[in-house]
């Protein structure tokens, strides 16, 4: 199904807890919606482009075009496959990158690194409605100053084609089961331990022990010989589903369901019956960007309520601003639970991990053997 006319594509198993799916779909083209960045942040006073580090998806065109028409601003993008990816980009070219996308297990790290500059708020009229949970969360909120404003939220579910499973999948150890061997992908990344600690009962998802990383790499060991590959994209998770090489696998949800279904692939997403970890990405100002008024415009701009309605159709993802609640689709507004201002503060988001270094040590200990 296309994103073409009024269609909505089907909620019916997009359900956010417990077995149910996750993301959005189709949205209404044509919004009556209007936007423009900052009145106090005319043409004359921004950059010719920004250099963004950041998520597949987060400079879509369909936003980018709409904001350099606005602003004569071009927006140069570099994507990242992980937020460790993210870490050391930004490391290794401090001076290249004026926003950076980092999940809300890394937006810490930048921030006592001083590798992030604080965002005057009062420069981003549209945050005024953003959800307050975004603004106040302890990971980007520091020290009375904000160095956030959120692109996007989600949950890590696993992705399945729906031709393939007569009964939907509703268990991790799915990803385990030797029936699918070779078909079967998961996400290179940090939160592969997440997802499988959840699968063995383990409630410190971020603070584990010693024994029971041991026990997650035990785990993620005996997968590797079901498993077709290992992915590192979006683009290339789209990419194994649509060849037919893999059939089920962990996503970071939204965004992948979304473009498979608009080439009419049978996808669906669910969150298994263990629950599922969340992520919030903010976008975040480079200590070393001379380009603070323009990035302040894009950020104004994200924030826009037709900004906000094209980041839930065009990825899927659950958007971040109150004043687009009431212009999305209702089946797409209850997925995400948008009505209900405490649903957000209850997930269990990343959290930054004390000992991060040991767990990529198992990470890569896994991918190794």
């Amino acid at each position: 199904m296309t994103l073409d006319g009024a269609e909505i594509q089907d909620f019916s198993r997009r359900q956010i807890l417990k077995g149910a799916a996750v993301g959005a779909a189709a949205f209404m083209a044509g919004s009556a919606l209007e936007t423009g960045v900052a009145g106090a942040q005319q043409k004359a006073k921004l950059a010719g482009s920004l250099n963004i580090l950041c998520w597949e998806g987060y400079t879509d065109p369909h936003f980018t075009k709409r904001f350099t028409e606005q602003t004569g601003v071009s927006i140069n993008s570099t994507f990242i496959g992980s937020n460790d990816e993210l870490v050391a980009k930004l490391r290794g070219n401090p001076g290249l990158y004026d926003l950076v996308t980092p999940s809300c297990d890394t937006t810490g790290l930048l921030i006592q690194a001083n590798q992030v500059q604080p965002i005057n708020l009062k420069h981003v009229p549209n945050s005024k409605t953003t959800f307050p949970f975004f603004l106040t969360a302890p990971n980007v909120y520091v020290g009375g100053q904000h160095y956030g404003i959120p692109m996007a939220w989600g949950f890590i579910p696993i992705v399945y084609n729906t031709h393939a499973f007569k009964t939907p999948p509703n268990s991790w150890s799915e990803l385990w089961n030797p029936k699918h061997k070779g078909k079967i992908s998961m996400w290179q990344d940090i939160s592969m331990l997440w997802t499988t600690s959840l699968l063995l009962g383990y409630k410190d998802t971020y603070t584990m022990t010693d024994t029971q990383l041991e026990a997650v790499k035990a785990k993620l060991i005996t997968q590797k010989p079901l498993l077709r590959k290992y992915w590192n994209t979006a683009a290339e998770l789209t990419q194994l589903f649509e060849s037919g090489a893999v059939t089920i696998g962990e996503s970071f949800g939204g965004l992948t369901v979304n473009q498979l279904r608009q080439s009419g692939y049978p996808a669906a997403e669910i969150i298994p019956k263990e629950g599922a970890t969340s992520w919030f990405d903010n976008w975040m100002i480079t200590k070393t960007s001379n380009k603070v008024s323009t990035c302040e415009a894009w950020l104004d701009f994200i924030q826009s309520p037709e900004t906000q309605v094209d980041i839930a159709k065009y990825t899927g993802y659950g958007i971040t601003n109150t004043n687009a609640v009431h212009h999305v689709p209702s089946l797409y507004r209850d997925s995400y639970h948008l009505a209900d201002p405490t649903f957000i503060a209850k997930l269990n988001f990343w959290k930054r991990v004390p000992r991060r270094q040991s767990y990529l040590d198992i990470l890569n200990a896994v991918l190794a053997a």
